[in-house]
Order: structure tokens, then C-alpha cells, then sequence
């Protein structure tokens, strides 16, 4: 049977001028005719099912046909090298990276050389020997990386690729191109789908999500544990633990998937761990592999012997996540200081004055536990915070404007002054009058002046909204380094760049996993857009919302939250934006 599909591209990261703008992976687009595709009933995906080559086909329908086969999810890209000669058959590393391009590639024969034209379709195959050049060009998206890391690239980006075609058994074959392949974002969001690969924070109490992306298949548990094996991204990796001793490593080189259950065979490296680190290797490895569709249980050995925790059974595993104590949108309403209870805005009981008790208050803030509270003065140069049954201190006293504050899980509160170079500063909830203290910037500094910085949930990450000298906007995610206390000490190196092109972000705020909301002005003199966007992901545009100045995040779509220039805030009702309350500044705990 036919299902609807967009053609797809192969080339390579090294010959890319490489992508993207506000995009996601698209869930509609253009009816074009294409291979035959089938339901996989694994997990009710549609499979390209490739052709092979056409005898007698122009150098330009190889190649057209050899995109199409390229974006197949299985088989090794076994169709994909029929359409090469037998020495790229043998080069040409598929695994090597993914580009998505925005739509079918335009592709154009180029002057060929001796002995360099195509025999029509039918007559007898002309012999061996020339070449011909097929150029390839497309606008590219985003690029997915050999260890599964979605890289998002500025709009306006363009592929340009020439593959050089030769004649074998009588038929043109392409026989020089660059290793990875690339796919329509329409057949990518068919076959590549984000996988967390699990590690911790550095007490060990929440495992953080490093998300990957991969072609689900049967090697889709190998990729996993391979990548989790060889530990999490280089920014994320110095605020992050794991229990995979140095040197762990796959025995066999494959992870079995069989009547529910994903089996790992590690080397004897794993042993040298203590059973502390064993049982959280064993929870960074259910948990990352349990999300596979089919997968409910994961078998762990070392040469065939169950691999255990050592005389700790009753150690539970690590959570994704900890509770939230109140997690009830928090807000500037007509009484002060409030939360949404899902009925009606209603002032916190037990806070003081000074506290969001009048117009001199800006953009509160929350902890986790729901009783640390912060908040700025309406001229954003003071910081006063609230411990729970405590009173409004003074925290931090500013001569230029600080960013909105943000409670972490630790009871630390953090904001940071609008100077070029300035380090975030962070105060205790537990005893806010103490000096601030400094969080070092990463060694190559963020490049500009912090806009805006919000700790992630399990606080091993911050993103930091950053204006650069030139007035563009950059937004990063950054690892928190701690001391044994769990007092931040540095920022690692950030991710690459979350919406690289944007005009100007407004506010930012965290979902889930690596999962963000950013209120994003695309360009200058647009309309405010919500983006939902990933330190390792796509970005998808959720409806725009004018005189939009704020927007809060909790843990699911459904839950995000705008706010106003005049004073309303508004939520999502299908494709548009309600006014369910008066109010300003929302933001949910952590």
C-alpha cells in the first residue's frame, strides 16, 4: 500500500554548510508519491520499504532513487547500496550522521565526461568507464549526530552536495559521496524518535535525562547502552554521575531484546565498582531502557552471571524525578503574592510584606518544596527571599537590574546581574543573609550580558538566556557543578545553541527531561511565539500570543503559561490562547 512521504537526502557532516530555524519534526505535510511503506506494529511507526535500482535508469534517477532508499530506518541501508558502485558499496558509513532537510532535494545532472551519457531506459547498456556529476541541494534543518545528538542550525542554511557517478555492469552507480545520510523532517518524524539515556545528579538522588535521538530498530538497545556506557555529553557530563565504571563495556557488542526483556552482557570493568555505583548503573540502565517499546524488564550480567547489587537489595532504584511538595502555579495577583489553584488565584497565606505585597515586586520564584519564596523589587535591583514560617529578608542588593531569580532543589536561590562577564550569584533560603556567592562562568565565559537563567527541576543544569555585544540572543544549557554540600560552584561549558537566529527570547522556563519552553520574538517587531525546544531536540512553535512578556512551564504542554504586558495570564484551549486569571510574572516551583 502507498502512505504519503517526502524524499530524502544522504550526505555527510563534512561537506555541509549545516541548519535550522524554528521547526520541528512537522506531523502533515504535501501528498507525493513514493515506495511502499507498512505499519510497524512494533510501535506504530510507518517503514519505508525501498526499491532497488532501475535498469537503465539517467545518473539523475539513480540518484533520486538512492535518496529514497536512504531514509529507510532498517536494513543497514542495505537497498540504499545497491545504488552504489561495490568499493563506495563497501566505504559509505550510513551511521555516520543525519541532516534533516526541510523537503525533497532538488537534484541536477551536471556535464559529464568522456564517455559520460546515460543509455536510455530500454536500450542496450553501454560499457563500463565515465563519469558523470549529480548535484544534490536542499535547506537544511538540523543534523543528528553519530551518538545521537540533535544539533539545531540557523534558518536559511544551505546543502549543497555533489556525488560523482561511474558506470558498472553497464549501469550508472554513485561511486564517490560522503558518509551519514539525511531525511525529509516529514520522513524523520516517521522513524527517529528522542531516547533519555539516564544518569545522576551528583548525590545520587534523581537521575538526569541526556537525551539521544535514533531510528527505532532492532539495534535501538545496543545504540543506548552504548552511548550510556560511554557516558553523557561533554557539557553535561563534569555535573553528572554514573555508575558505569571506567572502561565498562559491552561484551558482546549487542543488547538481546527477546519476550520483554533486554539483556546486557558487561566486562569484568563493571566489577570494580562498589555496590553503590552497581545499583546505580542498574537504575540508569532500566530506566533508559524501559522506555523502549516492548521492553520491561532488563537482565544485566558479567560473563554470563547475574550482575546484582551486592548484598544491597533493598536499595530502591534511582527516580526519574522527585515530588514536588506544591506544585500550584505561582504569581503576582491583586492581593500579592499567589497561587492558581486551578479555580481561582488566592494569596499565600504566611508571607510578609515586601514579598509581592504591592507594585515594588517582580517575577517570584519557588522552590521545589513549595515554602522558599523570592522575588524582585519592581526596579529588579533588590532581592528578597521568604524561607517557609520565616521573614522577608533583604538577599542581595544590586546596582544594575538581576535576572529573575530561580529556586533550585538545594534551597539555593540564584539570579544574576546585567553586566557583561557577570558570574550568577546564589543565596541560601536556609539563610539568606549571608554574602551572595559567585558561580564561576565556564572558562571561555557565555559571551554577553545574562538576560535571563533558570535551574532545571533536578538542578544539575541551568539555561542561560545570553545578549552578546552585537544584540543577538543565544540560549544555552550549562551543567551545575556542586560541592559535596551541594552548593553550586561553576557552570561547565554550555550545549550547542537551543534557537540559534532568534531575534530576542523573552523568558524561558523547563518541562521535563531536556524539554524547555522559550518565549521567543523570531524577529524584530514580531508577535512573542512560545517554542517548545530541547537541549538536544527539535523546536516546535506553539501558537503566537501578542503582548506576551512571560511564560512559566510545569511538567507537561498542557500546563504552559503566558503572561501579558497587560496583566492577564492565559493558557492553552486547542489552537489558541484563554484568559483564565488577573495576574503577572507566573512561574512554577523549581
Amino acid at each position: 500500500m502507498t502512505r504519503p512521504r517526502a524524499g530524502v537526502l544522504a550526505a555527510g557532516a563534512a561537506a555541509l554548510a549545516l541548519v535550522t530555524g524554528c521547526g520541528g519534526l512537522p506531523t502533515s505535510g504535501p501528498v507525493t508519491s513514493g515506495s511502499r511503506t507498512v505499519d510497524d506494529p512494533r510501535v506504530g511507526l510507518l517503514e519505508v520499504i525501498p526499491e532497488g535500482p532501475r535498469p537503465g535508469a539517467s545518473a539523475e534517477d539513480v540518484v533520486r532513487g538512492f535518496l529514497l532508499a536512504a531514509s529507510s530506518a532498517g536494513d543497514d541501508a542495505a537497498v540504499a547500496r545497491t545504488f552504489l558502485t561495490a568499493a563506495a558499496a563497501r566505504r559509505w558509513r550510513p551511521e555516520a550522521s543525519t541532516t534533516l532537510v526541510e523537503s525533497t532535494p532538488e537534484v541536477s545532472g551536471q556535464p559529464a565526461t568522456a564517455s559520460g551519457s546515460a543509455p536510455a531506459p530500454g536500450s542496450t547498456p553501454a560499457p563500463d568507464g565515465g563519469s558523470v556529476s549529480v548535484l544534490v541541494r536542499a535547506a537544511v534543518v538540523a543534523v543528528v549526530d553519530a551518538t545521537g545528538h540533535y544539533l539545531q542550525r540557523p534558518a536559511g542554511t544551505v546543502l549543497e552536495q555533489t556525488l560523482t557517478l561511474r558506470r558498472e555492469g553497464g549501469q550508472w552507480r554513485v561511486d564517490e559521496l560522503p558518509d551519514g545520510v539525511a531525511v525529509s523532517e516529514l520522513d524523520a518524524s516517521r522513524t527517529l524518535r528522542a531516547f533519555p539515556v539516564y544518569f545522576a545528579t551528583a548525590d545520587a538522588t534523581q537521575l538526569v535525562a541526556d537525551v539521544r535521538w535514533f531510528t527505532y530498530g532492532s539495534a535501538t538497545a545496543t545504540r543506548i547502552v552504548t552511548e550510556l556506557l560511554a557516558g553523557a555529553s561533554g557539557w553535561l557530563a563534569p555535573a553528572v554521575r554514573t555508575g558505569a565504571p571506567a572502561g565498562t563495556r559491552l561484551r558482546v557488542g549487542t543488547v538481546p531484546v527477546a519476550a520483554g526483556t533486554a539483556t546486557i552482557d558487561l566486562t569484568d570493568a563493571v566489577l570494580q565498582g562498589s555496590p553503590e555505583q552497581r545499583s546505580l548503573l542498574l537504575s540508569q540502565l532500566r530506566a533508559s531502557l524501559t522506555r523502549l517499546p516492548g521492553v520491561v524488564r532488563v537482565r544485566v550480567t558479567v560473563d554470563g552471571a547475574e550482575l546484582t547489587r551486592a548484598g544491597d537489595g533493598d536499595l530502591a532504584d534511582v527516580p526519574r524525578t522527585l515530588p514536588t511538595t506544591d506544585p500550584r502555579l505561582v504569581l503576582l495577583g491583586p492581593a500579592g503574592l499567589s497561587r492558581w489553584d486551578r479555580t481561582a488565584v488566592r494569596a499565600v497565606p504566611g508571607t510578609g510584606p515586601g514579598l509581592g505585597s504591592g507594585d515594588d515586586a517582580a517575577h517570584p520564584a519557588v522552590g521545589p518544596d513549595g515554602g522558599a519564596f523570592a522575588v524582585l523589587d519592581r526596579d529588579d535591583r533588590v532581592l528578597r527571599v521568604q524561607a517557609a514560617g520565616g521573614d522577608v529578608q533583604v538577599a542581595l542588593r544590586s546596582e544594575v537590574p538581576l535576572s529573575p531569580p530561580s529556586v533550585d532543589r538545594g534551597g539555593w536561590v540564584w539570579t544574576v546581574g546585567a553586566r557583561a562577564g557577570a558570574p550568577p550569584q546564589v543565596v541560601p533560603v536556609a539563610d539568606p543573609a549571608v554574602a551572595a556567592q559567585s558561580v564561576e562562568l565556564p572558562a571561555d565565559g557565555v559571551g554577553g550580558v545574562v538576560r535571563r537563567l533558570r535551574v532545571s527541576r533536578d538542578g544539575a543544569r541551568v539555561v542561560l538566556v545570553v545578549q552578546d555585544g552585537h544584540g543577538a540572543t543565544h540560549v544555552r544549557v550549562h551543567g551545575v557543578v556542586r560541592d559535596a554540600g551541594g552548593r553550586p560552584l561553576r557552570l561547565t561549558a554550555g550545549s550547542p545553541e537551543l534557537v540559534p537566529g532568534t531575534a530576542d527570547v523573552l523568558d524561558v522556563s523547563w518541562l521535563e527531561d531536556d524539554r524547555l519552553v522559550l518565549l521567543v520574538r523570531p524577529t524584530a517587531g514580531a508577535d512573542p511565539v512560545p517554542v517548545v525546544t530541547q537541549a538536544s531536540g527539535p523546536v516546535v512553535r506553539l501558537p503566537e500570543v501578542p503582548d506576551g512578556v512571560a511564560v512559566a512551564a510545569g511538567w507537561s504542554e498542557r500546563d504552559v503559561v503566558v503572561g501579558t504586558r497587560d496583566g492577564r495570564l492565559l493558557t492553552r484551549s486547542g489552537a489558541d490562547w484563554v484568559v483564565f486569571a488577573d495576574g503577572r510574572d507566573p512561574a512554577y516551583p523549581g
